[in-house]
């Protein structure tokens, strides 16, 4: 019995470089999280209020986002099966972009036609690095931790949808629209940080397989 749960306890035990991944797909989820709910709660007031529209409009402009996501979703799929290895990289990729195209939006330089249209774009790259972002993290979840792991790294959707509306209601509370668009553009531009550095530690450290047999 005593060399059974030696066994077992070694089985479940996480190294430091475990951890350092669970600590990133933590804040990935948290990033991600923070710029989602600037979208579903603030895009149409931002719309009304810089771009002067109407808000059958800015609503029809939140529906297209959320349409052309689920669409990147569906070709994020194809791109990941075609390269189950590179996920990071195509996590790291589309939200660079889908920040880049954020951020153009919330300049307004592009006026009230050109606007939606980069707001489009920038929900077909976050949808597309959906697939990819979630095989991400089951590649970094070490063996026999799945539940701590997850448990951690998805508690980060709701820190994140907690404390959003804390800081970006303040900044809408003042008028600082664009600040609050480009705030959710910046949390993208970290979260294809963060699968930047997680790359890293996987390449570093590699998942090994549980070769321990559980009694």
């Amino acid at each position: 019995f005593f060399f059974s749960s030696r066994r077992r306890h070694t089985r479940f035990k996480c190294d430091w470089s475990s951890d350092v991944c669970s600590s990133d797909l933590f804040v990935f989820l948290f990033c991600m999280t923070m710029t989602y709910s600037v979208v579903q709660n603030f895009l149409v007031p931002i719309l009304q209020k810089v771009h002067e529209m109407g808000l059958a409009q800015a609503s029809l402009v939140l529906s297209a986002y959320l349409l052309t996501a689920a669409a990147g979703n569906f070709v994020g799929g194809f791109a990941t099966t075609r390269w189950p290895d590179r996920v990071e990289r195509i996590v790291a990729l589309c939200m660079g972009a889908a920040a880049a195209l954020m951020l153009l939006s919330a300049t307004a330089l592009l006026g009230p036609w050109g606007t939606p249209a980069s707001l489009v774009l920038t929900a077909l790259a976050v949808g597309m690095g959906a697939p990819a972002r979630d095989l991400m993290i089951k590649r970094a979840t070490p063996v026999g931790a799945t539940g701590r792991v997850y448990g951690l790294v998805f508690a980060g959707l709701d820190l994140g949808s907690a404390v959003s509306p804390l800081i970006f209601g303040v900044l809408m509370d003042h008028g600082f629209y664009g600040l609050t668009l480009s705030g959710a553009a910046l949390f993208l531009l970290g979260g294809a940080g963060v699968s930047v550095a997680l790359t890293r530690s996987l390449q570093a450290h590699p998942k090994q397989p549980n070769t321990g047999a559980a009694i």
